[in-house]
């Protein structure tokens, strides 16, 4: 009623002439546009969308209407859906190369005396991993300090980062940095950090995830390259 006094118009204008006289978008068409242009972005999320099942395959089916007007849009955009730019595919849990374990070994039991985890440790090394490079990560935060450690049997580093960072981004950060100074390309890697929360949030990686935890996913990703299984424990 406000938009049909703002304009001198009669009462019963319908609606469709009241907002095309008024400029506006017509409900209808901005349902369209909105639909097309969420279905576009899932797209652009690739396999991270729900509309990809875990074989990175579409889980919905368009009806024929809908095919024909996102078919339009690409036409009028002159462009088509191969254009789309997809977030790339960081999900390491999709590949065989690379495993995350959170409590799968006895020795991750912290209720155990420290002796009995060393030795359970060293048990499992040995079973498990007796061919791999092992590397451990640390990180450390105080009120004015904040760094970063790595070590393996051939070399290590010790940096100080901004104290900005929180402890969680400290630790996915030394994970990163030691895949960039300790790794060797002839074995494969045993990568050690007592951070549950950055393992369990690469093992639940999402879009949504935050930034520093798709970095180390993408540095995991290129070990691929290698030929190289990464477990993290």
């Amino acid at each position: 009623m406000a938009l049909r006094v703002a304009l001198g118009l009669l009462k019963w204008t319908p609606n469709i002439v009241l907002m095309k006289i008024a400029g506006q978008e017509v409900l209808s068409e901005k349902i369209k546009r909105l639909a097309a242009q969420f279905f576009i972005m899932q797209l652009s999320n690739g396999v991270h969308s729900p509309i990809y099942d875990q074989n990175c395959k579409p889980s919905i089916k368009l009806i024929k209407r809908d095919e024909v007007m996102l078919a339009n849009l690409f036409t009028k955009l002159d462009t088509s859906t191969d254009h789309i730019i997809a977030f790339p595919d960081t999900l390491i849990s999709r590949s065989n190369f690379c495993e995350i374990f959170l409590s799968d070994f006895s020795f991750q039991n912290k209720a155990h005396p420290a002796s009995l985890i060393k030795d359970l440790f060293e048990e499992v090394v040995y079973k498990e991993f007796q061919d791999y490079h092992i590397i451990a990560t640390d990180a450390s935060k105080s009120h004015s300090f904040t760094s970063i450690a790595g070590i393996s049997n051939l070399q290590s580093f010790v940096y100080r980062i901004h104290p900005i960072n929180s402890i969680f981004t400290a630790e996915a950060l030394a994970i990163c940095q030691a895949l960039d100074e300790l790794s060797v390309t002839d074995k494969n890697l045993l990568l050690l950090t007592d951070s549950y929360s950055v393992l369990q949030a690469l093992k639940c990686l999402t879009i949504k995830s935050p930034k520093v935890i798709h970095r180390l996913a993408g540095k995991i990703l290129v070990r691929k390259n290698f030929h190289q299984k990464i477990n993290l424990v």
